[in-house]
Formats: structure tokens, sequence, C-alpha cells
């Protein structure tokens, strides 16, 4: 009798974990699964999201002008409030109108999981610096605590794309 409601617990553990989820998402029409961390209370200026795909992490560094914008493209790099630096190696840049009339610059960078992890221990301020054509550089500021979440959002993402790691 006890092996029995140890695997009904098992069951109904494995089948509501997706709908436990906080940052994965199952959708049954596409059967698709998608695991999004973004900052929340983000600045004006700029936001941060990071998903996984084939290729690995990937993170979006969204920057929003009011009149102009940067045309940001190439590797750049973030820095944690003690100096720390890590390299982000640029893939592709989505612009866009917002609704209200700002230009949007959102650079594509493939990121390691030790910059995901250190981004969570990050206390202080971040700086993204991201290299744009004019100006040079644009930097992107956010405070350490909007990346808190970012160690349970890479465990419950590991977990739930389980399939995707052991192909890697």
């Amino acid at each position: 009798m006890k092996t029995i409601w140890t695997l009904i617990l098992l069951a109904l553990f494995f089948w509501s974990s997706p709908v436990l989820a906080e940052f994965c998402t199952v959708d049954s029409e596409s059967n698709s699964t998608s695991c999004v961390f973004k900052t929340k209370r983000a600045p004006k200026d700029a936001q941060v999201i990071v998903t996984y795909t084939q290729q690995g992490w990937s993170m979006m560094v969204a920057v929003f002008f009011k009149k102009d914008f940067a045309m940001v493209e190439g590797d750049s790099r973030v820095t944690l409030k003690g100096g720390e630096t890590f390299d982000l190696k640029y893939v592709s840049t989505r612009r866009d109108l917002t609704l209200d009339r700002r230009m949007m610059e959102a650079p594509v960078y493939l990121v390691s999981e030790d910059l995901l992890h250190a981004l969570s221990n990050a206390r202080g301020k971040v700086r993204f610096w991201l290299t744009a054509e004019n100006p040079k550089e644009v930097e992107a500021e956010f405070s350490s605590g909007l990346f808190e979440d970012l160690d349970a959002y890479v465990a419950e993402t590991r977990m739930v794309l389980s399939e995707l790691f052991e192909e890697k």
C-alpha cells in the first residue's frame, strides 16, 4: 500500500510540475515549450530577457531611444559591481518601433551559464556595455536585484527542457 501512495505522489508531482512552473510554459496547440526570464521593474530605457535555445543560453538586452537609435551590433560586455567582466557573443539585433514611438534596439547574445549565476549573485549595479556604431557604446544599467531569480530560472529550465540539455 505504501508503494502505491508513493507512486501516486510521484505521478502528481511530475504531472503538476508544468503547472507549478514560474518561467516555463507549454503550448499544447503547437506542442512547444518555452522558458523565459524577463527583468521585472526594468528601467524605462532597457530590459533583459534570457531564454534557452539549441545553441545555448541567449540573452536579449533591449534598449529604447526617444529620438535616435544606436545600431547596436557586435560583441559586448557586462560588468558587475566588483569589477568582474563577462563577454557577450553577439548573434543578431532586432529593431522595432514601440507603441509610444520609441526606437527599440534589441541585440541578442549567446551567454554562459556562469554569467547567469554571476548575475544572480551580483550585488549593486550591473552595467551592460553594448557595442554600437554611433555612439561607440550604449550603457544599460540595472539593479542586481532584478536578476535574483536567475538561479531558479536556470534550474527550472534544466528540469523542463532536460532533453535539450542531454543532446548538447
